[in-house]
């Protein structure tokens, strides 16, 4: 039979698409099967909506037509409905699948309609050609969905205003809205979406392990993924019957940070359930707390911020050194608690006085008692405050005019600030030390003549500035 509408632009005629072969005499008439006839009634239907205009129901009609009975007429008549809702670059498409898949069906004239009415549509559509960044963004242009391979090619687009949105994880989306004139090809298009996250690129020893970022499950043995940048994240690899694994990290903006998480005791472990990998994300388990008992050996480099007995800093030389031990528990992540007990030693030989007196003198401590220790949660690096508080006891003595000794107790006040790191089980720490020794006793010990000097030199404190140098062992987790 010929086809439906001798012109594209004519009103698709009341026919039924797929031919029918004329019986001859030698064979009995058959009738027509069910497929063909539920595509005639989808025919009807089309070319009646059609004609009230219609148009979305009508392509529905006949692309059920075409479906169930592929034919000619049909197909120009999807052409016909696609052109009427103005979706030109299908109706193109349809076009030209008509002619590749039923040109021999077509009449000379019917294919010159046909060829006629294709570049009457060609110059209703344009082509765009995207350029994307990153190029796993989501694409979606007038709402609809873009695999990679489709906006990688050039895409042909109806003429007029069409939205187009780019998005990714730990990008900025973009939203545009492109006008496209008739015949325009390969209109380049770039989209450079700005990056405002990090990324971590997690993969584990483990295909069953699940992955949490910051306590919130994410996948199974490998995940990447965006993160707030410059800040502290925690990561934990997990799964039952296995010690997790747990890291603290950063990542700058646009960074990716790779980790590879290694769980450990794995062939003694149970294996997992072979279902579980198709089960939901367990929650992750608590966050490991770094807790335990450590102790530190300590080496303290000070400076006597003033001098006993009139002696300045520029006539007496010397420093103040201390060595001691740190015994302690740590009770949670940022907060631990340890005895001290230091001794140190000062010694000024070849110190005068203001007048010309010489004023030699040593001077030995030892400090015990509580610290309070305060620290950020880094698993290697971390800052740590050390609040410190007790007694001291001294031992002062002079020679070369004085030769007395004075001993006694004071009270002290130590504060120290420190950059603590660890690997696996060791520690340490190196900073800086503010420490005040009370001087009382010492001056109530001396003679008259010698504690009217020192009263008026010293007065009740005897401060000290330096560094510290501490190093030791924990019982503590051992860090990744």
């Amino acid at each position: 039979m010929p086809v439906a509408c001798s012109a594209f632009g004519a009103v698709p005629a009341l026919a039924q698409e797929a031919a029918e072969t004329k019986p001859t005499a030698a064979d009995a008439p058959t009738a027509p099967d069910q497929p063909t006839l539920d595509a005639r009634r989808h025919f009807k239907s089309g070319t009646k909506l059609y004609r009230d205009g219609n148009y979305g129901g009508a392509l529905a009609e006949f692309e059920e037509a075409y479906r169930l009975k592929p034919g000619a007429g049909s197909l120009q008549n999807v052409a016909l409905s696609q052109k009427g809702l103005f979706r030109y670059a299908e109706a193109a498409a349809t076009l030209e699948q008509l002619l590749t898949q039923h040109g021999a069906e077509l009449s000379e004239g019917e294919r010159k309609a046909v060829n006629d009415a294709l570049a009457e549509l060609k110059g209703l559509v344009a082509s765009v050609k995207l350029r994307v960044v990153p190029e796993h963004a989501r694409v979606l242009l007038d709402g609809k969905s873009l695999t990679p391979n489709e906006w990688a090619a050039a895409l042909v687009l109806n003429v007029g205003e069409h939205t187009l949105t780019v998005d990714a994880p730990g990008y900025n989306p973009e939203r545009r809205l492109l006008r496209v004139a008739g015949g325009q090809r390969e209109l380049p298009v770039d989209v450079a979406l700005r990056c405002v996250a990090g990324f971590v690129d997690v993969t584990s020893n483990d295909p069953t392990a699940n992955i949490a970022i910051d306590g919130l499950p994410k996948a199974r043995r490998a995940y990447k993924g965006p993160v707030e940048p410059n800040t502290d994240h925690l990561l934990q690899v997990y799964r039952e019957g296995v010690e997790p694994f747990e890291q603290t990290f950063q990542v700058g903006v646009c960074k990716t940070l790779n980790i590879k998480a290694q769980l450990e005791g794995l062939d003694s472990a149970l294996p997992a359930d072979a279902d579980e990998t198709d089960a939901s994300l367990p929650d992750a388990p608590p966050r490991r707390v770094q807790k335990g008992f450590f102790g530190l050996l300590s080496l303290d480099l000070l400076g006597l911020s003033q001098q006993p007995l009139n002696v300045t800093k520029a006539q007496s030389g010397g420093g103040f050194g201390a060595l001691g031990v740190r015994v302690g528990y740590r009770l949670s992540n940022p907060v631990a608690l340890a005895l001290r007990l230091d001794a140190g030693a000062l010694q000024a030989e070849g110190a005068l006085d203001a007048e010309g007196q010489p004023r030699d003198y040593s001077l030995t401590s030892i400090h015990f008692g509580p610290d309070l220790k305060l620290m950020t949660t880094g698993e290697r690096l971390r800052f740590v405050a050390t609040i410190g508080a007790g007694v001291v006891h001294h031992r002062l003595a002079v020679s070369k005019g004085f030769d007395e000794e004075v001993r006694g107790l004071d009270p002290y006040f130590s504060l120290e600030v420190a950059l603590g790191f660890n690997y696996r089980q060791f520690l340490g720490e190196l900073g800086l030390i503010a420490l005040i020794d009370g001087s009382t006793a010492l001056q109530k010990g001396f003679s008259e003549q010698s504690n009217q000097a020192l009263t008026r030199d010293l007065g009740t404190t005897l401060p000290m500035v330096g560094i510290g140098l501490r190093g030791g062992f924990s019982q503590w987790r051992p860090a990744r």
